[in-house]
């Protein structure tokens, strides 16, 4: 379903009204955050005429180290 311009910039600003009210205390509240950008950049795509949910995305960062199987395909590609 397609939506107005007017009602997609409207959508993007709640959206972004809601992450800088957003206090992350825990996963769930990150897992949110991460939702929730995620929506703004389908928006902002489907504003520019892209099919937002096609849309190619950063995924977002992990903490800690990478895992095992990760670290050595690494050493042994270098």
């Amino acid at each position: 379903m397609p939506l107005s311009r007017r009602c997609a910039e409207t959508l993007i600003d709640l959206v972004e009204i809601k992450l800088s009210c957003l206090e992350i205390t825990d996963r769930e509240d990150m897992r949110e955050k991460e939702l929730l950008m995620r929506c703004v950049q389908e928006l902002a795509a489907e504003l520019r005429g892209e099919n937002g949910s096609m849309t190619a995305f950063a995924a977002p960062k992990r903490r800690g180290r990478r895992p095992k199987h990760l670290q050595l395909h690494e050493l042994h590609a270098a």
